[in-house]
């Protein structure tokens, strides 16, 4: 395969979680897939690893969103709860034992050069779930931005090896 300047790519993505578009982010965002081995070891070879074997898969998104609304802290933050109707307040303080993947929902990262029905580089996480603490930095001379991390979790529906994630169009093939 020859060498393309054309591959090369930079941009921004635009994220949808469910059906929200999750707005303005500061700093882009990192798509991260990380296997996990163990080392196959026998006598014969002493400490030689002869095979490593898949354990465990961990697919996740870190991106930093820019537009603070309770809407968007409520998904920042999927143990909190949204009180009242026409003014609203979200609360935290749940008791221990809550399921992420009861919550869990399709994060799609779109890259924004591209046209809206081009999916060819799309990274869809199936049941992507929020983690990690969040914290809101109110500063004089700083604009108020927020991190959120999103893990993949598996989606029994899917077959072998495709139970977290895919990148392109997941309507194809």
């Amino acid at each position: 395969m020859a060498n393309d300047l054309a591959n090369i790519q930079i941009g921004r993505q635009i994220l949808t979680y469910g059906a929200i578009e999750l707005g303005h982010t500061d700093g882009g965002c990192e798509f991260s897939y990380e296997p996990e081995y163990t080392d196959i070891v026998v006598d014969a070879y002493g400490k030689t690893v002869t095979d490593k074997i898949l354990v465990g898969e961990a697919v996740s998104v870190k991106v930093t969103l820019a537009e603070i609304t309770l809407d968007k802290l409520k998904i920042a933050m999927p143990t909190g709860t949204m009180v009242g109707t026409t003014s609203q307040k979200l609360t935290m303080g749940s008791a221990p034992g809550k399921k992420l993947s009861t919550g869990a929902l399709a994060l799609v990262m779109h890259p924004a050069f591209k046209a809206v029905d081009d999916l060819e580089f799309d990274i869809t996480l199936y049941k992507a779930a929020i983690i990690g603490e969040v914290k809101l930095p109110y500063k004089f001379d700083e604009k108020t931005v927020y991190e959120v991390t999103f893990v993949a979790l598996i989606d029994e529906l899917k077959e072998d090896g495709d139970y977290l994630a895919a990148i392109g169009d997941i309507a194809a093939i």
